[in-house]
């Protein structure tokens, strides 16, 4: 979905897939590790070890938003803007700054050490 809203660069493209792989890697893990995590007296777990994938939602919610108010590539443009790190603007070198939510989400995601209490 970010990809059709407007993150296509080089730099983009990159980041995104890394989201997807650390998407599939919290799964995996959630699979392979979900016995080790500590449980209540009902035996439910108490945490969950980084982000829930179902989290992501809230990035969908807001690629929807922006959609809504035409705030993509070919429009209004998309919110933040870009960087160009190296080379000449529209260059392997450029990204979206909202790139960035998205490697921190992936990180999150991932993360050993980021406990989310379960409600």
């Amino acid at each position: 979905m970010a990809f059709v809203v407007g993150l296509r660069t080089y730099l983009d493209t990159v980041i995104l897939t890394g989201f997807i792989c650390c998407g599939l890697a919290r799964l995996a893990r959630f699979n392979a590790t979900v016995a080790l995590v500590p449980k209540d007296k009902a035996g439910k777990t108490k945490y969950f070890e980084g982000l829930p994938i179902p989290s992501s939602l809230v990035l969908v919610g807001v690629l929807s938003y922006w959609t809504k108010n035409d705030w993509i590539e070919g429009k209004e443009g998309i919110p933040w803007g870009t960087v160009t790190l190296w080379g000449k603007g529209g260059g392997r070198g450029e990204f979206h700054l909202v790139s960035i939510v998205f490697g921190l989400w992936a990180a999150a995601m991932v993360s050993k050490t980021l406990r989310v209490p379960k409600i």
